[in-house]
Parts: C-alpha cells; sequence; structure tokens
C-alpha cells in the first residue's frame, strides 16, 4: 500500500475526531467550521494535480460546485426532519435526498453533453 494512502487516512480520521469532539462539548459551529475546513479537499486538488493535471482539478472543482446543491438538501433534511423524525429517519431521508438530486443532475449533465 502507497503511503499517502496512509497519509489521507490519518488526516481524514484526525478531522472526524476534532469534529466529533467538538460537537459532542456543544461547540456545534466550531465542529461545523473543522467538518468545512478545506484541507481533505486541499489534499485532494494536490493529488488530483499530481495524477491527472489542471484540467482534472479544475473539472474536479466544478463538480464540487455542483454537487453543493444535493449536499445543502441533505443539510437541510437533517436540520428539519431531525426534531420531528429523530435522527436516524432524518438522515436517511437526507441520504435519499442527495441520492435523487445528484442522480438528477449527473442524468441531466449527461443529456447535455
Amino acid at each position: 500500500m502507497e503511503l499517502k494512502y496512509i497519509f489521507y487516512f490519518v488526516v481524514g480520521g484526525f478531522v472526524v475526531s476534532v469534529v466529533t469532539y467538538l460537537a459532542g462539548n456543544a461547540k456545534g459551529l466550531l465542529a461545523a467550521f473543522f467538518a468545512n475546513l478545506p484541507v481533505i479537499t486541499f489534499i485532494t486538488f494536490l493529488t488530483i494535480y499530481s495524477e491527472g493535471g489542471e484540467k482534472a482539478v479544475v473539472d474536479y472543482a466544478k463538480g464540487l460546485i455542483v454537487m453543493l446543491f444535493p449536499w445543502l438538501g441533505y443539510i437541510f433534511s437533517v436540520i428539519f426532519l431531525t426534531m420531528r423524525i429523530g435522527l436516524i429517519p432524518s438522515l436517511v431521508l437526507g441520504l435519499i435526498t442527495y441520492l435523487v438530486f445528484s442522480y438528477l443532475i449527473i442524468t441531466m449533465k449527461k443529456g447535455l453533453s
């Protein structure tokens, strides 16, 4: 196994651990800050660049912008449904929302190409 994958795993695990610790101690905004800190995206951009060059990085970044909308659907599902139906059902419905919106976007993008 290449060393870089171990590094990615450690960085990802560190971010998840920090976010979980902060959120578990009633520091939701600070936890959200660390969760959205672009460390993983930064590393991903560097690795994509090393494997595929600048065009691959730009294509990936554009994809991130497009997939932001399904992700927002997921987050809003969790925000609005957790207190009404519980965490697990709201996560499942949020994930379904994400998958449906993602499928529609990908299908529409293929149709336009």
